[in-house]
């Protein structure tokens, strides 16, 4: 037996084998920990979690490790590894004060510190078990050994075969041909600290092109995980769906900043257009005015149309507050914690000190005060949202075509309760800004509350191709939308690829117990029903029901007797 340098025990040769740690007999295939008389039932990215780490008992595993090998280039939450881990220690019933099991290290990571050893296979009636749950788990460990291109082409074919493309209005090949992803600039400078400039640059045009209504832009978090990755142009179109790719590169010397940028035909891999501009930092704004337009003129011109569009005035005039906007921007988008929040609160004030017409800086302002409310980080969350109003309306004061403001208006409507109102806001953030995909995903949510679920389909549908590597919530609500519609084995599908990304989300399992119990998968459902127990013991169906404010009675009453024929009747 190889043992490790802390002496903890044999790494299992083959991790999906039956392996022990502690005395808990680890069985993956069916996903069971059991000890004795004592047994559990872990989510499939759970115990890979724990597979992984066994084989490295001792050893010190960061969580972008843990991210890169579990979810495999999937886009997850940040406490995706977190809620993980917190699943583990609640199946070991171990204390993460004084671990036995598993041992979180302060920005380190996470460590295995009990002993793992392998076991034999086990019996005919565990080996029938275990075909059992594979039978059962089969689709989602497909799905998770699929690669990202599948996905996203499965994404581009739902939406390109879609009623989206008629009823929302950017219609088959056309949008194809106009469709374009701007992917992180490169920092050149040598220092790390320069690569919120960067950052906010790339923010900035993918804002100022996504404002043309011939084109179709890619959203942010899309294009943002293309950041310090090696570039292959051709792969990166066609996992994006796009036919144009905008990329370049930001170097400061002094106080002078040179910026090049190159706008390529992914197919051919043709340079349509490249320029490098210099210029000290307050002409930075009129360098991605000047840009932006570039782009939109050379795309005209090789696929017609693209009249000159007005791209508004530059956000401010002052470079001061230019830099703190966009040192702000960048804590804002980490969506980690309260603290960060309050730091890019902090940035956003400064920025309206030093230019107090800064509508952006507003904007951005406002929504640090609902994302204050909606993570329980405000110690008044409605006193959060009526703040969150009415710094948006003093943004949309100052610039009437700010999409952001109306985005954030609604979404503090929302969470007020206020739902009339807040499917105004996020209709006026659409028509501003056709292309900004979690405005979609807030008017989906709005219109199938309304009992308009089949509009609010096709809004998913449009987000999901505008942002096609979509945080775990886009899912969810596609999912929803599926529900209401009585699409049942769609929305399994929906929410089972929501919680390949989440494990841990209480609402997904909610919905996915649902869905279950309405398709006849009664067994199927009161497992599920047994996940969100184990992750809320206190579950209550009726604070889950005012969680979800369906205007048709119908609607709701759908939805809670899935609830009952799923076992969830608390």
């Amino acid at each position: 037996m190889h043992m490790n340098e802390q002496g903890v025990g044999e790494t299992p040769s083959n991790p999906a084998r039956v392996f022990s740690v502690a005395g808990w007999v680890v069985d993956p295939p069916i996903g069971r920990i059991s000890r004795g008389d004592e047994t559990a039932q872990l989510e499939p990215k759970v115990m890979e979690v724990l597979e992984y780490l066994a084989c490295r008992p001792g050893q010190v595993v960061s969580r972008e490790e843990l991210e890169a090998a579990v979810w495999r280039s999937r886009v997850v939450g940040y406490d995706a590894v977190t809620n993980a881990i917190i699943k583990l220690r609640k199946a070991f019933k171990d204390d993460p004060r004084h671990p036995q099991i598993i041992e979180t290290l302060s920005k380190r990571g996470y460590r295995l510190v009990a002993p793992v050893g392998q076991l034999e296979e086990r019996t005919e009636t565990a080996n029938h078990d275990r075909a059992r749950a594979q039978t059962r788990n089969r689709r989602i460990r497909v799905g998770a050994a699929t690669t990202l291109v599948v996905l996203v082409a499965a994404v581009g074919a739902l939406f390109w075969q879609s009623p989206w493309k008629t009823t929302v209005g950017t219609g088959g090949d056309q949008a194809r041909l106009k469709s374009i992803a701007v992917l992180p600039f490169g920092n050149l400078s040598g220092d790390r600290d320069q690569d919120y400039f960067a950052d906010g640059l790339t923010d900035d045009l993918i804002t100022g092109l996504a404002k043309n209504p011939d084109l179709l832009v890619i959203a942010r978090d899309s294009a943002f995980v293309y950041k310090d990755q090696p570039l292959d142009v051709r792969q990166v179109a066609e996992r994006l769906n796009v036919r144009f790719v905008l990329h370049g590169s930001v170097r400061w010397v002094g106080r002078r900043v040179r910026i090049n940028a190159q706008l390529i035909e992914a197919a051919s891999g043709a340079h349509l257009w490249a320029e490098s501009y210099d210029g000290e930092m307050g002409a930075v704004l009129n360098m991605q005015d000047k840009i932006t337009q570039n782009i939109i003129s050379a795309l005209a011109v090789k696929v017609g149309g693209g009249e000159r569009q007005d791209l508004g005035t530059p956000l401010t005039h002052s470079a001061e507050a230019y830099d703190h906007f966009l040192r702000g921007r960048q804590h804002f988008y980490l969506y980690l914690n309260r603290a960060e929040n309050k730091k890019a609160r902090e940035l956003f004030h400064k920025a309206i000190q030093s230019d107090p017409s800064f509508a952006m800086a507003y904007a951005m302002l406002a929504w640090t005060h609902v994302f204050d409310a909606m993570n329980g980080w405000s110690d008044k969350p409605e006193q959060s949202l009526r703040d969150a109003n009415d710094l948006a309306a003093k943004a949309i004061s100052l610039q009437k075509t700010l999409p952001v403001a109306y985005f954030v208006a609604g979404l503090a409507y929302r969470e007020r309760g206020e739902y009339v109102k807040a499917l105004v806001e996020a209709e006026k953030a659409i028509q501003y800004d056709p292309n900004y995909a979690t405005a979609h995903v807030l008017l989906a949510t709005l219109l199938y509350y309304a009992g308009r679920p089949q509009e609010g389909l096709e809004r998913i549908q449009k987000s999901i191709q505008l942002n096609p590597h979509h945080p775990y919530n886009y899912s969810f609500h596609l999912g929803q939308a599926y529900y209401i519609l009585q699409r049942y084995g769609e929305a399994i599908e929906a929410f089972k690829s929501g919680i390949e990304s989440n494990p841990t989300s209480e609402r997904l399992h909610v919905w996915l117990a649902a869905a279950y119990a309405q398709s006849g998968d009664i067994e199927e459902a009161k497992w599920e029903a047994t996940q969100v127990l184990t992750l809320n013991p206190g579950f209550s169906r009726v604070r889950i029901q005012k969680a979800f404010p369906f205007k048709n009675p119908a609607d709701r009453e759908h939805f809670l007797d899935g609830l009952r024929k799923a076992g969830l009747a608390q």
